[in-house]
């Protein structure tokens, strides 16, 4: 019977203090996160980078709890996902950076006998940095001989934009119905420079179709796209998370949505509970509640189910104009 290992792929976090400034040395390694040519400079430029923001971000890591809960939420996820498809498949992380690395899931996946594989990014929209990244990082490790399919993009997938609406819906019904219609929807999403947008980088059109498609089937009318977590001076996408919340939460109820985000992480406990949060308190917000990351919604296991089977039949969704080459 054949064997299909299933590479659930992130960029994965550090598990302790500890682990904060190796995470973000591995991380800013990456020529795709930092695109200028610095060739063989790169590991020093890296190691600068890191060294200078391991304190700030080892802070930020301590106020949610020490560690990033993004690796034991992917396992859970790994877990439900292997439950769902049954016989005949394994579920293995593969973290872009940390543990556990791209590589350590491969070799996992071999031992169990698997023949082929399945590339399931766990970004919902295609970027250079964060998809791309990973499979061709998954492409190093992988036998060339075995079969591999690879799933890009599934920004517009129905299962995902369904679980997406129904997790919005959930939390819409929390709020006061005397606040509820004026409510201020925020889709936030990880940010990118605009230098990468400009080289024709897919992301910010993909971001628009999953919230415009989730807040049509939450029946939301009115909402707002922002982007979060900017690194360095660089121009990036805008609006900015915070400033557009500091400039228009006054008076109604603020609910955000971490539509690129499928997991707790540093970008959900921090930039948005904790960062958002204060800047809806800051500008007088009625209140504020935040969609939690889609985890291991029945409903959102079940659209990955149905990701890996169409992938596993030749219908992967894939990045217009972003296809790797050929293996």
């Amino acid at each position: 019977m054949a064997h299909t290992a299933v590479f659930l792929m992130n960029l994965g976090g550090p598990r302790s203090l500890a682990e904060v400034e190796p995470y973000l040395y591995e991380l800013f390694s990456d020529p795709l996160l930092i695109s200028a040519p610095f060739g063989p400079f790169r590991p020093l430029l890296a190691k600068l980078i890191s060294k200078l923001r391991a304190s700030s971000s080892a802070e930020k890591y301590a106020l949610i709890g020490g560690r990033s809960p993004l690796v034991e939420g992917t396992e859970a996820q790994a877990r439900a996902l292997e439950a769902a498809l049954g016989p005949g498949y394994s579920c293995h992380l593969a973290m872009r950076c940390g543990h556990p690395s791209t590589e350590l899931g491969v070799k996992e996946a071999l031992r169990r006998g698997a023949d082929r594989a399945v590339a399931l990014p766990l970004y919902p929209q295609w970027a250079n940095a964060t998809t791309l990244s990973s499979l061709i990082e998954l492409r190093r490790c992988w036998p060339r001989d075995l079969p591999l399919a690879e799933i890009c993009t599934w920004h517009d997938h129905h299962g995902y934009l369904d679980a997406s609406a129904a997790a919005l819906r959930e939390v819409l019904a929390e709020v006061p119905a005397a606040l509820r219609e004026q409510a201020l929807v925020v889709f936030s999403a990880h940010g990118l420079p605009m230098s990468q947008v400009k080289k024709g980088d897919p992301y910010p059109g993909y971001v628009e179709i999953s919230s415009r498609e989730t807040a049509r089937r939450a029946g939301v009318a009115s909402w707002q796209i922002t982007y979060q977590s900017k690194v360095g001076p660089a121009r990036w996408l805008g609006p900015d998370t915070v400033q557009f919340l500091e400039a228009n939460a006054a008076g109604r109820a603020v609910v955000t949505v971490p539509i690129a985000f499928v997991s707790e992480h540093l970008e959900t406990l921090y930039d948005m509970d904790i960062l958002a949060r204060a800047a809806s308190e800051k500008a007088g917000a009625a209140l504020y509640r935040r969609v939690p990351a889609l985890g291991t919604r029945p409903d959102f296991i079940a659209a990955l189910a149905d990701l890996v089977h169409r992938g596993m039949a030749g219908q992967g969704m894939a990045a217009e104009g972003q296809s790797l080459p050929p293996r």
